[in-house]
């Protein structure tokens, strides 16, 4: 699957890889990016974005415990359910656990691990 995305388009990226983040970066230059679900949530506080791409894991304890609520994936996907978030939200997270809870506060949300999709700016 390839996202296709404006260039125009505000995009907001959650990630703790850096190998990640730079692939995220090389496809959308202008994306914005948090590696901590708190830094996260303040960007999404103060910026409006079209386009979400949302990792579940954020740290080691995130794949030991796929039931910790907190510092990871699942807060920003309350966090933008909460919020009624209008964009599009895509969870890249390889923990399907993880992923699936997301999900189910973001049931609109695509969920394609990371590696199985691309993206193109048009």
């Amino acid at each position: 699957m390839t996202f296709r995305i404006s260039i125009a388009w505000p995009v907001f990226v959650l990630d703790d890889s850096d190998a990640r983040i730079a692939w995220f970066r090389q496809r959308v230059p202008q994306a914005v990016f948090a590696k901590t679900a708190s830094e996260a949530r303040h960007i999404l506080e103060v910026t409006a974005f079209r386009i979400v791409f949302l990792d579940h894991d954020l740290g080691f304890l995130d794949a030991a415990d796929p039931n910790r609520l907190h510092h990871n994936g699942k807060e920003v996907a309350r966090y933008l359910a909460i919020k009624k978030f209008q964009g599009i939200v895509v969870i890249h997270s390889l923990n399907e656990v993880g992923a699936e809870v997301m999900h189910r506060y973001l049931p609109e949300a695509h969920v394609e691990p990371y590696g199985t999709f691309d993206i193109a700016l048009v």
